[in-house]
């Protein structure tokens, strides 16, 4: 199966399966999911995950046990004039913390939390941990499509290699992520491409004025204020001169 570098949307498949999108966002996860073998193992996953949570005995204390940690608590900001005998109730609270019983569900708590965290974490957190990178090193760049700028609408490949000059950097005031433009003639920009670095692939920005080839996804970028062609995310950027 071929490795998924949509990261932004791979980024939203848990809100996905909770519900948590807007409509807009839903229809171009279910879009890319249409393609994506990769992304749609993931949201099997994900949701068995989800319904394997969603089994789980839920466990209720039997008592409050605010009100004895509070006047524990009391009991400490008081001025010590000397060493108070423990009271009756501590003496109780304390005997119930030592109990077998307690300690038992206390265990059987503790557990049953790890097991909800290892099985959600196997599932969601390899889409975002930094170690992603690592898969960088096995990617063949000869395998991506070489586009021109000029062709960008034509494009059907999705994983694409652009060549042009670097005619401006920005940072997005919204996520913070880093993006640039990328023109045939830097006197020209009528026809461009906005190349977008995005984590965890957090490469270095190159200078503007700059010849670049630029390896990524490409894509098209349909907001009511952008409405155009895209490199998200950018996965190389080798410096031609």
């Amino acid at each position: 199966m071929k490795k998924c570098w949509r990261i932004h949307l791979r980024r939203d498949l848990m809100r996905y399966i909770s519900e948590g999108l807007t409509p807009n966002r839903v229809r171009r996860i279910e879009d890319h999911l249409l393609d994506c073998g990769e992304c749609r193992d993931t949201v099997a996953r994900l949701r068995s995950g989800q319904r394997f949570a969603a089994q789980l005995p839920r466990i209720t204390p039997q008592r409050d046990a605010w009100n004895a940690i509070e006047a524990a608590i009391d009991q400490m900001d008081a001025p010590a004039a000397r060493p108070a005998e423990p009271s009756a109730n501590a003496a109780r609270w304390r005997s119930r913390l030592f109990a077998p019983r307690f300690a038992l569900a206390a265990v059987a708590g503790a557990i049953l939390l790890a097991v909800v965290f290892v099985t959600l974490h196997r599932h969601a957190a390899p889409e975002l941990e930094p170690s992603g990178l690592k898969s960088l090193e096995a990617v063949d760049w000869d395998e991506f499509h070489p586009v021109h700028i000029r062709d960008i609408e034509s494009n059907t490949k999705p994983h694409v290699v652009a060549e042009g000059y670097v005619s401006e950097v920005r940072v997005n005031d919204e996520d913070g992520d880093l993006s640039f433009r990328l023109v045939d003639n830097l006197g020209e920009q009528e026809r461009f491409i906005v190349c977008e670095i995005i984590d965890p692939i957090r490469l270095k920005p190159p200078a503007v004025g700059s010849r670049v080839r630029v390896y990524g996804v490409s894509r098209y970028d349909g907001e009511h204020d952008h409405n155009w062609y895209e490199v998200h995310p950018v996965l190389n950027i080798e410096v031609v001169r």
